[in-house]
């Protein structure tokens, strides 16, 4: 039986998923700080799908990206305390997930595996993808290659140049939030992505040609 109160219950629980949903990080964070699970999670559902995009684009499997997704929110949690809001909270957020995916890497000893995205294949020179799903198989295939080829390059390069390239070519975070991330300033961001750009150029030059 459907109960003619059930409609309005549920318009109810949506209203206060929009009203949370408005809230700021700011708000959020206070309110976590003060012992609001509940408002961590909405901070968790907020950014886990971005922590994630940047914990895989450092290693090979998926499960270990998890990982290290649910570690980076485990320590922001415990570190609640200790943010002092001298930066953004996304921009603290990603700090712990950069720190400990090079951990990682650094306990297994293995070279990042990085997912790329179409913005990081268009700054090397790439077309943009087809979506259209009567596209010549040949050119589908080429793309294939391509982005493998691009992902091994990516993996070559330095780590300050790599974490660059992977923070604001592939998850767009703005080059000062970049510089907080990787505590250096704006110009040294801007001179590790165009030199990392420039790399990658020069790694892909046979499908690119040398623009330099």
């Amino acid at each position: 039986m459907i109960h003619p109160r059930a409609p309005a219950a549920v318009d109810e629980s949506n209203a206060q998923g929009d009203v949370a949903g408005a809230l700021t990080d700011d708000a959020l964070v206070a309110r976590a700080r003060a012992g609001d699970r509940d408002a961590f999670a909405l901070l968790v559902t907020r950014y886990q799908d971005r922590v994630y995009s940047i914990t895989r684009a450092f290693v090979r499997e998926p499960d270990d990206a998890l990982d290290l997704v649910q570690d980076t929110f485990v320590k922001a949690f415990q570190g609640l305390p200790r943010f002092r809001g001298g930066s953004s909270f996304y921009t603290w957020l990603y700090r712990i997930a950069v720190n400990n995916c090079k951990d990682f890497l650094r306990r297994r000893a293995v070279r990042p595996s990085v997912s790329l995205e179409e913005e990081l294949l268009q700054d090397a020179g790439f077309e943009p993808a087809s979506h259209d799903p009567h596209a010549d198989p040949a050119g589908m295939a080429e793309r294939v290659e391509l982005c493998a080829a691009v992902q091994a390059a990516v993996a070559t390069l330095p780590e300050k140049l790599r974490l660059a390239i992977i923070l604001h070519d592939i998850e767009g975070v703005p080059q000062r939030d970049v510089a907080e991330i990787l505590k250096c300033p704006v110009g040294t961001v801007k001179s590790h992505v165009f030199r990392g750009r420039r790399q990658l150029r020069k790694l892909l030059g046979d499908y690119v040609g040398d623009k330099d």
